[in-house]
């Protein structure tokens, strides 16, 4: 199978990558949150750095997800077929 086939095989399934999109973004932003409130608001410790640790995994995966979702998005739009003949 190649990429194109499979990438027509997801047509239809735009709302799928958007909200992988949407939940990529608000991890991302909640671990972002979670590292600047520790370093606000923690004193400089061991548990100031596990949650900056806690919060940097978050944002990671968040930022992965997100990513995917948005190139996932592009590619559909740029591989975009009509299926009627206008």
């Amino acid at each position: 199978m190649t990429i194109r086939t499979w990438l027509e095989q997801q047509q239809g399934k735009e709302r799928r990558y958007l909200t992988w999109f949407s939940i990529g973004a608000t991890l991302f932003f909640a671990g972002t949150g979670i590292m600047l409130f520790a370093d606000q608001r923690l004193i400089p410790s061991l548990t100031q750095e596990l949650v900056v640790l806690a919060g940097l995994c978050l944002a990671i995966a968040g930022a992965f997800t997100a990513a995917c979702g948005y190139l996932m998005l592009t590619l559909l739009r740029v591989f975009y077929r009509r299926t009627n003949d206008d």
